[in-house]
């Protein structure tokens, strides 16, 4: 039985002292700074290399979105005048449709140069043209231009195209 005893405390102290080293390496490798290795400057070179290959991915990857937004900006400004296009498309098909040319609305690219000219040299070059045209003309032009206008015009045609401005 003394054997018994001595194994089992031999045993027990064997195991104590396997934990406990086992125990003390682990500690030991937490507490002990990693140690820079050292690199061989070839490696280094190749490694610089590297760098600036990502340095480049990066920027190449910063001007795509710059790129994108500013494509972003181009599509919203793009969409907007589609919006307004089919907007004014609707406009004119519901007006039962527009004349041809530049002579829709306001558009009629000859009603600045009547604006700019003065009512008396005005007034005879529109005595001259048919109702229609007089009535687009005027259509786009201030009151008071008119008025002045109509004012230099032969009395009958001024009354014939205040009938066809008025309507009637």
């Amino acid at each position: 039985m003394r054997w018994v005893r001595v194994g089992l405390l031999t045993g027990l102290a064997v195991k104590a002292v396997i934990v406990g080293a086992w125990w003390w390496t682990s500690v030991a490798h937490a507490e002990r700074p990693v140690a820079e290795a050292s690199v061989a400057p070839d490696l280094f070179a190749k490694s610089r290399g590297f760098r600036e290959l990502l340095e480049a991915v990066r920027q190449r990857g910063e001007e795509l979105d710059r790129r994108e937004q500013a494509l972003a900006t181009r599509e919203a400004a793009v969409k907007a005048l589609e919006q307004a296009l089919a907007e004014a498309a609707g406009r004119v098909e519901a007006g039962g449709g527009a004349p041809s040319g530049e002579t829709t609305g306001c558009g009629v690219a000859v009603t600045k140069i009547y604006q700019s000219m003065r009512p008396e040299e005005a007034a005879p070059i529109i005595d001259r043209l048919d109702d229609a045209t007089a009535t687009r003309i005027f259509g786009c032009m201030r009151e008071k231009q008119i008025g002045a206008i109509l004012g230099a015009m032969n009395r009958e045609r001024a009354v014939a195209v205040t009938k066809a401005l008025a309507g009637g």
